[in-house]
């Protein structure tokens, strides 16, 4: 009787210590860039997407083609007339389980200046991270 209420112990405690599921919510999309000048930016994010907003607060345009159930999102971002994009987070991703952050990446398709011109795309790097 004992040993049975050990195991019935032991196990209510596992139980209650077990993964609870996914929770879903919004992950971050943060530019890292020391270039100042950027219009605006297209990424894509590997990784199932349900939604992609703005930042609050921000006065960036975000645009994307999340298709429910693929495993990448096309983003584009664009900064206020007379503003630019800066360096920190530029768009929020809905996700199915924000605790698999380290699943999601997003990297810099192109780039434009203040007057749509073309840049190099290797001066921003994106991650995914909570926010």
């Amino acid at each position: 009787m004992r040993r049975w209420l050990l195991v019935a112990a032991a196990s209510a405690f596992a139980a209650g210590c077990s993964d609870q599921g996914p929770v879903s919510g919004e992950l971050s999309v943060r530019a890292a860039t020391q270039f100042v000048g950027l219009r605006a930016v297209q990424f894509v994010v590997k990784g199932p997407v349900s939604g992609v907003t703005r930042p609050t607060g921000s006065g960036y345009q975000v645009f994307s083609d999340a298709p429910s159930g693929a495993d990448s999102t096309h983003v584009v971002v664009v900064s206020a007339p007379g503003t630019g994009l800066v360096a920190g987070e530029i768009a929020r991703i809905a996700v199915s389980d924000t605790r698999q952050v380290r699943s999601y990446a997003a990297h810099v398709a192109a780039l434009s200046g203040a007057s749509y011109n073309l840049l190099d795309t290797s001066l921003v790097v994106l991650t995914v991270v909570r926010p």
